[in-house]
Parts: structure tokens; sequence; C-alpha cells
């Protein structure tokens, strides 16, 4: 083969490898998209405020499932089965959201005066809250409609009696409904069932009027 002919075929090869890696090598946009839980504006009940013993409460830190531990939303497809969302996650870690959501519902409660994250007890608190997360997802029924679920057991403490426990009980948010894409409507209504949690943890605490 002529040195010329193959110099040609040479340059022809390396042309059409440097077209294809440049293909290969094109940026894609990033179609994933992240959501925050929000706490929605609660009205204080200022009248009585005046009345009431104002409680400082510690939040513990948020025990979440494993399965909840990722950041993809979760969608309930099956009694036994779950689907993780390919481009739809937390912005965070989902037990910091629901401590942060959490805590914004308790304070706007008129008996209580201050609420403190990541808390294991002081001397400073009155009472002290577990909470350990059931349920944060979407559902899928059979019949094609969705749906969303929260649901989380607590335990109420009181800091000053040897951190023996005052309260426990259940939380289960009323099924709120979903149109099954939409997960910024998704995090809409898991950020509104927690804020029902905050106002139910409240009202398990004591209503106390000052002497």
């Amino acid at each position: 083969m002529p040195l010329t002919s193959f110099l040609w075929r040479m340059l022809a090869l390396l042309l059409c490898l440097s077209a294809a890696g440049c293909s290969v090598l094109q940026p894609h946009t990033d179609p994933t998209r992240f959501y925050m839980l929000t706490s929605r504006p609660q009205a204080h009940d200022t009248a009585e405020r005046g009345e009431r013993k104002r409680w400082k409460v510690g939040l513990r830190p948020v025990d979440v499932p494993a399965y909840l531990r990722n950041k993809a939303m979760v969608v309930r497809t099956q009694v036994n089965e779950v689907t993780f969302a390919d481009f739809d996650c937390w912005a965070g870690p989902l037990d910091q959201g629901i401590a942060r959501t959490m805590k914004d519902a308790l304070s706007s409660s008129s008996n209580v005066e201050s609420v403190t994250l990541d808390s294991f007890g002081s001397d400073t608190l009155d009472y002290q809250i577990a909470i350990r997360i059931l349920a944060c997802e979407g559902v899928r029924a059979a019949d094609g409609s969705s749906s969303i679920r929260f649901s989380m057991s607590w335990e109420v403490r009181s800091v000053a009696a040897n951190s023996a426990v005052t309260k426990r009980g259940v939380f289960t948010a009323p099924s709120a409904p979903w149109d099954g894409k939409d997960y910024g409507q998704f995090a809409e209504r898991i950020s509104d069932a927690i804020t029902g949690a905050g106002q139910a943890l409240a009202a398990a605490l004591p209503m106390k009027t000052t002497q």
C-alpha cells in the first residue's frame, strides 16, 4: 500500500475516533430535582398565652427507618414493595428535615417557649420528646390512585422527674391525595402531615396555668 494512501486512511480513522469521542463526552443536563420540607405559618393562641405555663422542650434526633434514609423519595406500591424515585430526591437527610419542620410546628404552640434540636436532656429543659418515624412515603393503590402516608410513634419525658415517660402515643396523619407525579406536591403533603404531628405533640404537653 502506498505510504500516502496509508497516511490518508490513518487520518480518516483518527478523525472518526475524535468525532465519536466528542459525542460521548458531550455534557448532559442532570434531570434530578430536590425538594425540602417546609413548615406553614401557624396562628398563635395569644389570648391565652399569658395564662399558660410555657415549656422548654428538647427534641431528640428523629429515628428514621433504613429504607427512608436514601435521599430518593419513596413510593409504596405493594404491602411489602417500595420504589425509589429516579430523579426526585430530598434536598437533605430526611431526619433533619422532619426535625426542623417539627420544631417550627411545636414553637408555634402557645404552651411552648422554646425547642432545642438534637437534645439528650438538660437541666434547662422541662420536657424531652423522642420520635420514631413509621411511614413517610407516597402510596400507589391498585386502582391507580395515589396518596401520602405519614405515621410516627412518640414519647414525652419529664426532664425534671428523672426522665420518666410522661406520655406516649402514635400519630397517623389523615390520608392526603397526591397525583402520583408531582413530587413538589408530595413534599407539601408530607410537610402538612408533620405540622399536624407537631400540633398533636404540643397538645400532649400539660396546659398548666400559672399560679
